[in-house]
């Protein structure tokens, strides 16, 4: 028969073996890719109060509400950036920069928003809103920055046609390039452009472009 001291010895070896495996499992999702998101937390049903204790003691860092990392890894700010706007795609002449179309490095990210979304926060963190009544969800695709970070951009024939949009007033000294890079490209989809061209109702300054580049 257990002593009332024995008794309590190993109900604490439980209580830290199972603290022990809390970090464990919780470690191992870090280990993957150097992060964590609250979604995940609740997704694999990881212990959010070992995450909590972790935080404290210095052995992860929050990079900002519901997303955690190693102390040594890198978090990519257009990655950081759209977790915190998870409704923005990156698009316009940002759009045009990850694809490798513009040399030029985007001042202020542009990303666009459906119809509705407050931008107070939006503008406050230096990004340039755009909000569409229509199309919004059309063409999306995802980039990965860095390992396991991915970032939400329109496809690119949808960023080309649409910064030929008299409203955006997108500068053709940064238009044109664009182009002429795309169109040296192995993979050219005219059926893309005009499709989007149609859309957004510039297929007369689209087929200038073709005309001269194709």
């Amino acid at each position: 028969m257990l002593t009332y001291i024995e008794d309590v010895s190993i109900l604490f070896l439980r209580k830290e073996n199972d603290m022990v495996d809390k970090r464990e499992k919780l470690m191992n999702y870090f280990n993957q890719y150097g992060f964590l998101t609250f979604k995940q937390v609740i997704d694999e049903n990881l212990h959010y109060k070992t995450l909590l204790k972790m935080i404290t003691e210095g052995k992860i860092d929050a990079e900002e509400k519901g997303l955690y990392r190693l102390p040594d890894i890198y978090l990519d700010e257009w990655f950081v950036l759209q977790y915190r706007f998870p409704k923005g795609i990156y698009s316009l002449e940002t759009a045009l920069w990850l694809h490798g179309l513009s040399l030029t490095i985007p001042f202020n990210m542009t990303m666009s928003f459906p119809y509705g979304t407050n931008t107070k926060n939006i503008k406050e963190a230096d990004i340039c809103p755009i909000i569409l009544r229509s199309h919004y969800s059309e063409g999306i695709i995802e980039i990965e920055r860095l390992p396991g970070q991915f970032i939400k951009v329109y496809e690119v024939e949808r960023v080309l046609v649409e910064c030929l949009r008299p409203v955006h007033q997108v500068d053709l000294q940064i238009i044109a390039p664009a182009f002429k890079k795309y169109f040296q490209q192995n993979q050219i989809h005219l059926h893309k452009l005009f499709y989007y061209a149609q859309l957004f109702k510039v297929t007369d300054k689209l087929q200038s472009y073709t005309e001269v580049l194709s």
